[in-house]
């Protein structure tokens, strides 16, 4: 799918699953960037999934704005005849088969809406109301003891800390955590936002790239409001991390972001590091280690989902069995997964190979002896 974009004089084609970028006022942060006063540094979020173009506000000063009612972060979906704004500045958009999305000039009641929504947003917040800082500087959410894995970003106007309860995390399941605010200025807030990131770098004759897929986003607070100097504001998060993803290796590295966007002043950033763990594939490894083959490298594709792994024979071992290695090619196809054991063996000028379509349900509820068993016999099989 593909999506031309246009706000103010910026212009931008999304396209592919999954992509995402940012709009707003930051060209540093955003690839659809435009300098209008109305516009936050990080404005809104605009992404495509499953052949659909998505936007979501992240807490702007101005709002974003759909047919007259203004979004959160909730996402809503682009659709033909849609009148989009971003604070006073409208987002045209070009659907496939050529419908164009062109709002008119904005409403003067729109315009109105966006005042009163500004003056609202950027009032002192009171303190008692659920998450609020008090005028004391704390909140009723106190930051748990057990969240000990910590990191902090600063800058002169203010703090923010990361915390976990441990470093390592397995795919398929939650990623829960604190981010914690504290404001050396008097100043406006715009959000609080963290997600989960994974880096793919790699290296070849050819050069080296990097890759970087963002898994899960969480607007954590949406403003803006007030903060005044020494404010303290821990808030909770929960970030999810799918099935099937790459494993933390020599290739791939996961951390967690969390920044506090400032109205007017720089943002404030902490990065904490994460070790990923894929059970999946880790028990594979080990049904090929219950036959003395040893793991040489498990590699995998940018954002996951696809992975291969080298095994070799013992070196002692490696004639007498006639076997140079074997390789693993392993696929995630929804809510199945196939794997293809190829082997390579000396003597043959073609690597012979077996297919199995493991259901996810099943693979994770077998025993590591059964997978064992499952294993060495599609390797017997090869054998023959």
């Amino acid at each position: 799918m593909t999506v031309q974009l246009q706000l103010g004089t910026a212009q931008l084609t999304l396209e592919g699953q999954g992509n995402r970028i940012f709009a707003g006022r930051d060209p540093a942060t955003c690839k659809l960037a435009h300098q209008d006063p109305t516009l936050s540094r990080r404005h809104a979020e605009i992404w495509l999934q499953d052949g659909q173009a998505y936007v979501r506000d992240l807490g702007s000063a101005n709002g974003s704005w759909a047919n007259g009612q203004r979004l959160g972060h909730e996402p809503v979906a682009l659709t033909p005849g849609l009148a989009v704004y971003l604070g006073h500045v409208p987002l045209q958009f070009t659907l496939p088969g050529g419908v164009l999305a062109a709002p008119e000039q904005m409403p003067a009641s729109l315009v109105a809406a966006i005042e009163a929504h500004r003056q609202q947003a950027t009032a002192p917040v009171a303190a008692g109301v659920s998450g609020a800082i008090s005028s004391s500087g704390s909140t009723s959410t106190p930051l748990p003891a057990e969240m000990a894995y910590r990191k902090q970003g600063s800058n002169d106007n203010g703090v923010v800390l990361l915390a976990l309860a441990q470093d390592t995390h397995f795919s398929g399941q939650n990623i829960d955590g604190y981010i914690e605010f504290t404001a050396l200025d008097n100043e406006t807030v715009a959000s609080i936002t963290v997600e989960l990131v994974e880096i793919h770098r790699r290296k070849s004759a050819l050069g080296s790239w990097e890759k970087e897929h963002v898994w899960d986003r969480m607007l954590v607070r949406q403003g803006p409001w007030k903060a005044q100097h020494n404010d303290v504001l821990p808030l909770p998060f929960s970030l999810r991390c799918p099935h099937g993803v790459s494993m933390t290796n020599r290739e791939v590295t996961w951390e967690i972001r969390g920044q506090v966007d400032i109205n007017w002043a720089s943002d404030i950033d902490a990065m904490i590091l994460l070790t990923m763990r894929n059970p999946d594939i880790e028990r594979m490894r080990d049904a090929m280690g219950s036959m003395d083959y040893r793991v040489e490298d498990i590699g995998s594709e940018p954002a996951g989902q696809r992975f291969e792994g080298k095994f070799m024979p013992p070196a002692h071992m490696a004639k007498e069995w006639g076997v140079n290695h074997v390789t693993l090619e392993i696929d995630y196809l929804g809510v199945n997964v196939k794997v293809r054991m190829k082997l390579d063996r000396k003597g043959l000028h073609h690597d012979p190979a077996v297919d199995q379509v493991f259901e996810l349900g099943r693979l994770r509820a077998a025993s590591q002896a059964e997978l064992n068993v499952t294993f060495k016999a599609m390797l017997d099989q090869l054998l023959k």
